[in-house]
């Protein structure tokens, strides 16, 4: 039987009480300039938006939009649709109207917080039904005028659910990944665990709240700690902030750590108040991970899950990263880190059974954070919470403890009976002086059923001269498997990536298909 959990509202109503007047969130690019709540501010605000959530006619369980950059508005909208009971749709602020309506209708959304922004982009947004409220024209404040403020955060189950996380959608429409209120409180314990966070934190959240840094907003609250709100990523600016502000630490993807090497003034050295730069979300370059791990004195943090269960399967901590900064060539730059306690991790074969150690197979999981499943696809959740273990459809090894991933399942090229996992072949033509960015997928072929063929983009001006196939492949050869080289090279002046970063593989399939 399920009792029932406090929410992740709770935490700021506890803190509220005992520090009332410490920082909670400063919006740093507010109108008209950086604007700060304190604890005792942010939880009165929440109170009355829960309130006017409810006085409009949303019951306990009707979904809640956000379209909206990080801000006050978000912060308030999203922990005040928590306090009434009610389920969070983040909505990527980098989507197209399509994927927002698929997402709104497919959701069943009720009310949608945004701003004239998207609603000039996407007029479409105000859908039959669903109550549109526009924060940059005051209409939140006046939401949160309506009905009395709620005296504490509504009771849950915890197995409730408490968002609607959708997922990237690269091979199809995006489904909602349906987290519980035990499953965000699992993730916040952990996070503060595995981080070592404690008292005095400064959160920086230059990503988006909407994924991976709205994940640390909440142990930061949890801590009585200061989040500090950016609308968008600038390399040059977060380095600036860190002193500016003492930052303790944040989230980013290895892209982002990438800029920040790359924006460094001349002389740069790095806060000693910073204490960690946490990143996920993609495999780190090796090169970037040696520099960065040189560049932030050994401080990063690096861990592999999916929004499925959010956050934390494996981690690699300030040790592994240290031990890289004495060995540049240790294994560890390629790993995603030792699995934690209370995460059972296994790597399976087709037929589902556990392989030996160091052999490739599906990652497979369970964890408390793990999903519901996904909202309104019980096929799919079946499939994919498939006798209570989450398939992952991410590929690799387990070498001393160390987790290394390989690829994608749905990757894997069959090439003459042998499998080529083209995250493999990608890191070598990424080590190429020539190329700037790379894919890897198969085409089908008479012969070998699908062949290995590298979609490049080229490190120069991407003329002619910098555009040499057979130079590529010639190099391939010198560095890997015969079966695995590229049997054709294509070129593109980009990479085609959707709103989340990802290659859209599929787009590449039908445009170089013969």
């Amino acid at each position: 039987m399920d009792n029932g959990v406090q929410t992740a509202a709770w935490d700021l109503w506890r803190v509220a009480a005992t520090t009332p007047d410490a920082p909670c969130v400063t919006d740093l690019d507010a109108t008209g300039g950086a604007s700060t709540l304190s604890y005792g501010e942010l939880v009165a605000r929440v109170a009355a938006v829960a309130g006017g959530l409810l006085d409009v006619g949303l019951e306990p369980g009707d979904r809640v939009a956000l379209l909206l950059h990080n801000s006050h508005a978000y912060v308030e909208s999203h922990l005040g649709a928590i306090a009434a009971g009610l389920v969070v749709v983040p909505l990527n602020v980098r989507l197209v109207g399509a994927d927002y309506l698929h997402m709104l209708t497919d959701s069943g959304t009720r009310l949608l917080v945004t701003t004239g922004e998207f609603l000039d982009r996407v007029p479409e947004l105000a859908l039959p039904g669903v109550t549109v409220v526009r924060a940059d024209l005051g209409e939140l404040d006046a939401l949160a005028g309506r009905g009395e403020p709620v005296r504490e955060p509504a009771a849950a189950a915890g197995t409730a659910p408490a968002s609607l996380m959708y997922t990237s959608g690269t091979t199809g429409a995006p489904k909602a990944v349906v987290l519980s209120h035990h499953a965000w409180g699992s993730v916040a314990d952990t996070a503060i665990r595995v981080l070592d966070m404690g008292a005095g934190e400064v959160t920086l959240h230059v990503a988006p709240l909407t994924h991976g840094a709205g994940f640390l907003l909440l142990p930061t609250l949890e801590l009585g700690g200061h989040n500090l709100l950016c609308r968008s990523y600038d390399a040059a600016r977060t380095l600036r902030l860190f002193g500016e502000y003492g930052v303790t630490g944040l989230f980013v993807v290895p892209s982002m750590i990438r800029m920040m090497l790359d924006a460094r003034p001349e002389g740069w050295r790095v806060p000693a108040t910073l204490r960690r730069l946490y990143y996920a979300g993609s495999p780190i370059d090796p090169d970037t991970m040696r520099e960065a791990a040189a560049a932030f004195a050994g401080r990063l943090v690096q861990s592999f899950a999916q929004m499925e269960s959010p956050m934390f399967f494996t981690v690699l901590d300030q040790d592994d990263h240290r031990q890289v900064l004495t060995d540049p060539d240790s294994p560890l730059v390629r790993s995603a880190g030792r699995i934690l306690s209370g995460v059972e991790l296994r790597i399976i074969d087709d037929a589902g059974e556990p392989v030996h150690d160091g052999d490739a197979g599906e990652i497979v999981a369970r964890a408390p954070q793990t999903m519901n499943g996904y909202w309104g696809r019980p096929d799919d959740t079946e499939r994919t919470l498939s006798e209570g273990w989450l398939h992952t459809g991410d590929i690799g090894h387990v070498d001393d403890g160390y987790l290394y991933i390989v690829d994608r399942k749905k990757d894997m090229i069959v090439t003459g009976g042998s499998n080529v996992y083209a995250r493999e072949v990608e890191d070598v033509l990424m080590s190429f002086p020539t190329v700037k960015d790379a894919a890897v997928i198969g085409l089908p072929h008479r012969v070998w059923g699908e062949a290995v063929t590298a979609v490049l983009v080229a490190a120069g001006p991407g003329d002619d001269s910098d555009r040499d196939s057979a130079a590529v492949i010639a190099a391939c050869k010198q560095q890997m498997a015969g079966y695995r080289v590229p049997k054709a090279v294509e070129w593109v002046d980009e990479l085609p990536r959707n709103a989340y970063g990802k290659v859209l593989k599929k787009v590449l399939r039908e445009r170089f298909s013969r």
